[in-house]
């Protein structure tokens, strides 16, 4: 039910008031406390303090979707007269192929239990290498080598959110971006907890290495027993490491120790969506062999605009709505028929079923 409400959340805009439908919007907050910490729910007034940053985080996912560009065309044919396809793909076989196989589009064939729509609609994901290379440059009549340059690769290419059209799969990325924020929201939780726990382990192991230190019969004189020992293993330099291990587990405790702290970093990670979830448009020169070049190069470039995603400091995937025609693509693969191939060519018995 919160799944086919929020269906319909992500295909209406917000009203004039800039609201959303009341109803809409529980929906969403309860999908938010199933996705972290069903217990959120006995906290005072949950959906009252949930319920503005929920809507902030859904405003934000609409405009974030909304501003990637129309769908791409990209069947096969395009190759040769788009510069940005040849930059992606190394080959109109590899593009064809990543178009035909991947779990996605598998699933989405068995959903529908028949034929599939002329045109499919989806979003390509894919990740870029950029990596300095010693090349060879010409400058003026004069060819040099050993010239530094960049390199731009892409890889592992993935088509994904397939659907018979262009609004479809645009709600379906807002519905997983969401989602996304979600799963961030928890592991805020689970991030405080596993730190907790690993203090509290901490401040054992500490008390144990103390207990043991404090029953030989020489501690006090170790030091002078062992020019070698160190100052971490006497008592006092235990109850300083002690000292710190309890400290920061006080502030731990401050921060996560009840539901209503857990709900504030839930509160707080809807709230600010842009800390978690960008959009980077990136603009980059590059020639026939996918080196950055200026963009007053006399050789041959262009110059592309690819959509970066940030997920969270340090991911970075590269995004392309695309427009594909079903009946380029190729048959999906019997696995167990290619292995009964490959027996058969080497001379091995085929395979049966029963």
């Amino acid at each position: 039910m919160v799944f086919r409400l929020l269906q319909s959340l992500f295909s209406e805009t917000a009203k004039p008031s800039g609201k959303f439908d009341p109803n809409l919007i529980r929906a969403a907050v309860e999908r938010v406390v199933d996705g972290t910490d069903p217990r959120l729910r006995m906290a005072r007034h949950y959906r009252k303090k949930l319920e503005p940053a929920v809507e902030r985080a859904i405003e934000y996912v609409i405009e974030l979707v909304d501003a990637l560009p129309p769908p791409a065309e990209i069947a096969g044919r395009r190759f040769t007269s788009d510069p940005r396809l040849r930059a992606l793909f190394v080959s109109s076989q590899q593009l064809q192929e990543i178009l035909s196989f991947g779990k996605a589009l598998h699933h989405y064939r068995q959903r529908l239990g028949g034929g599939l729509p002329t045109d499919l609609y989806a979003l390509l994901r894919t990740e870029r290498i950029e990596k300095t290379v010693l090349g060879v440059a010409l400058e003026g009549n004069m060819i040099r080598r050993d010239v530094p340059q960049m390199t731009v690769n892409f890889h592992n290419h993935r088509v994904t959110f397939p659907t018979g059209s262009e609004t479809k799969t645009r709600r379906e990325v807002k519905k997983r971006a969401f989602d996304y924020l979600i799963e961030t929201a928890l592991g805020s939780l689970v991030s405080a907890r596993a730190k907790k726990q690993q203090l509290e382990q901490q401040q054992r192991q500490l008390l144990q290495k103390k207990t043991k230190l404090l029953k030989g019969k020489h501690i006090g004189l170790e030091p002078l027993l062992d020019p070698q020992a160190s100052d971490t293993t006497t008592p006092a330099a235990i109850d300083r490491q002690l000292r710190e291990v309890e400290a920061e587990l006080g502030r731990l405790r401050a921060d996560s120790a009840t539901l209503d702290h857990h709900l504030a970093k839930v509160v707080a990670t809807l709230r600010e969506p842009e800390k978690h979830l960008r959009l980077d448009r990136v603009s980059m020169t590059l020639d026939h062999m996918n080196i950055k070049s200026d963009q007053n190069a006399s050789s041959n470039v262009n110059t592309l605009v690819f959509d970066d995603i940030l997920l969270g400091k340090n991911h970075r995937i590269t995004t392309l709505l695309i427009r594909f025609p079903s009946n380029e693509l190729l048959p999906e693969r019997d696995f167990f028929e290619e292995a009964n191939r490959m027996l058969y060519s080497g001379g091995q018995p085929r395979l049966t079923t029963i």
